[in-house]
Parts: structure tokens; sequence; C-alpha cells
């Protein structure tokens, strides 16, 4: 990698988890950015600054998200959250949509970060993971993953990311024969970004904030999804700007399941440390060797992961079945998969 092509990676973070240690040093380890940016809530973010003090990350830096966009917009969250006001019966909640104004926004609040970017979910495991720098036609191509198979998922909710893209950008979903566009990380350009907001003001004919404009589209669509609607609007305004892998590249061997710390992959992964004399404390937070030499074994002679997404949120256990997708009905960790019961598995 030359100076040039070095680039950071931001991760918004709702809370502290058991695999939060990992994924940073599974970041460092595969793709040694030159910084990792952290924006959290404020306790998280102090709390991470203090315990990763031995943890083998690139730089890393903390941001408190509640004033994250203070320096550039005057906006606080309660400000930016306070413009949504959310009926009953929804799954999402003002805080997840500021989590996405967080991705896209990250240039706000975050002096010097490079031009090209990379946003990573905070649930995300890289295992056998993908290339961000590809060499096609001759030159260096920033490239993501497709994750996430199109047959599954809420058919519901995407028509309105639909609408919300055609309407909001006016441009035309991109769209992939076989994989979506959430792809639960990404690279972002700050060029790209800046014609995209300025875009939602062309819509609401405003000069309000464009974190105002992104909240009340929520309101007047009911949603928006960052990953699509910025894949889109690149696709339609640069297309050489936005390259990524296949969905049967790495798509068909990532696995999503839930698991806060207390599902099937964490405890049998406990038993297996146990078993190895780690301690309690690196069993309670394990590092990404501990856990990449775990999957080797459970694995075996099968094909590894491209990645884990080990989901955290109350509003995934609200799901049916219907709405779930083939990567968490294909993963060996999710219980469902194991109709007898069994509290861990072998390794």
């Amino acid at each position: 990698m030359t100076q040039s092509d070095a680039f950071d990676i931001a991760i918004p973070l709702f809370r502290l988890r058991w695999n939060t240690r990992a994924v940073l040093e599974g970041l460092t380890a595969h793709y040694a950015p030159r910084a990792i940016h952290v924006i959290a809530p404020a306790p998280e973010a102090r709390a991470l600054a203090e315990r990763a003090g031995t943890w083998q990350v690139a730089p890393l830096f903390t941001h408190e998200e509640e004033t994250f966009f203070v320096r550039t917009s005057g906006l606080t969250k309660e400000a930016i959250c306070g413009e949504l006001a959310l009926g009953s019966g929804t799954l999402y909640t003002p805080g997840w949509y500021y989590q996405q104004l967080l991705k896209l926004g990250a240039p706000d609040g975050i002096e010097d970060l490079s031009e090209w970017y990379v946003v990573w979910d905070s649930d995300l495991l890289p295992v056998a993971t993908w290339p961000l720098l590809s060499e096609r036609d001759g030159a260096i191509a920033h490239t993501f993953a497709l994750l996430q198979h199109n047959r599954w998922g809420n058919a519901r909710i995407v028509a309105k990311w639909t609408d919300w893209i055609r309407t909001v950008l006016g441009v035309e979903p991109v769209t992939d024969p076989v994989g979506t566009f959430v792809a639960h990380h990404m690279w972002f350009k700050q060029e790209h970004l800046g014609s995209y907001k300025r875009r939602l003001g062309e819509y609401f004919q405003s000069d309000d904030s464009w974190l105002l404009l992104m909240m009340r589209s929520a309101l007047q669509f009911e949603t928006f999804a960052e990953y699509w609607s910025y894949s889109s609007w690149v696709a339609d305004r640069a297309p050489t700007d936005l390259a990524f892998h296949s969905y049967e590249d790495y798509g068909e061997t990532t696995e999503r399941f839930f698991d806060d710390g207390t599902g099937l992959f964490s405890a049998t992964l406990a038993r297996y440390l146990e078993a190895r004399s780690e301690s309690a404390e690196d069993a309670a937070s394990p590092s990404f060797e501990a856990i990449a030499g775990f999957v080797r074994d459970a694995y075996g002679s099968d094909p590894l992961p491209s990645s884990l997404s080990f989901e955290s949120s109350p509003r995934h256990l609200k799901k049916g079945k219907e709405n779930m997708h083939i990567e968490e009905q294909r993963s060996r960790w999710n219980p469902l998969n194991h109709p007898r019961g069994v509290e861990t598995l072998s390794v």
C-alpha cells in the first residue's frame, strides 16, 4: 500500500460488546488502516479508550456521538433526533437512524479523515475476508463485498427504500442479480457525499442541515437506507467509483446470527477457550487471534466464512422467520438449525 492508498475506517458503536476487541483487531490484521475511528455514546467511548490500550489495533480514536456534529452544524444528537417523532409500532428508533447519519457524516465530525474511508458495522468480524483495494482495468479500485442475498428480507421495507431513492435522490436504485447493496460495510468518498447532501437540500428546497433533512425524509418515507442510497447515487453520478465483489465471491460464505454474548457461538467459544486455560478476562473479550483459531478448528475442512455478523439488537429478535435472511437461515450458529437444542457445539 502506498501513502496515497492509506485510508481510515469509521465505526459507529452503540455499545462496547464481547466481540468489539476481535472486530477491531481483525480489521487491523487484515487491512492495516491508517486509523480506526469509533463513534459511540460518551460512556462507551470513554470505556473503549481505556480498555483498548492493550489491544492489537491500528491507531484508535474515539468520538462521543452526542456532540459529534456540533463542530460543523451546531446540532447535538438530541436536536437531530428530536426532528424525528416516530409513531408506535415501528421497529426502529431515532438512535438507529442517527447511526446511519454517523456513517454518511463521518467527515463532518472527524478532522483529516481520508478522502476515501471505509464504514464498517461494529458487529461484522472479517474472517476469510475480501480485499478492500483491488486492481481493476489497470487501476486501484475501492472494493466492498455484497454480503446479503436479495431473495430474502422484508419486501415492504425494501419497497420504501426504493421509493426514497427514486424520489429524494431522483436516481434509479442500483441493483445486482444476486446481492443487495445493504453490505454492512462500504467505501465512501467525501466528494460524492457532498453532492448527495446537496441533493437533499434541492429536494426539500431547504438550506437546513442535511442531518435534519435526512430525519425529515424518514418521517415522510418511514425509513431510509444509508448504504443503498449512497451506492445508488454513486452508480448514477460516478459509476467507475462503485466497485464490489459479487455475492458468489464472499456473500455465499458469510453468516449472520444473534449473539449478544449469550448465543451458541460465544458459549461454544467460551468452552473452547476454557479448555485451553485462557483467562476469564480473555474469554469475556476474546482477541481476534483467539476467535480466528476457534473458527479454524470449528470449521475444520469446511470452507471458512468470509465474515461473521453478531446481531445483538433486540429488533433482530422481533423478526419473523419469513423475514430472516438466507445468511441467518443457513448459519451453523443459528439455534433453529439445532432442533433438539444444544447449549454449545463440539469443537
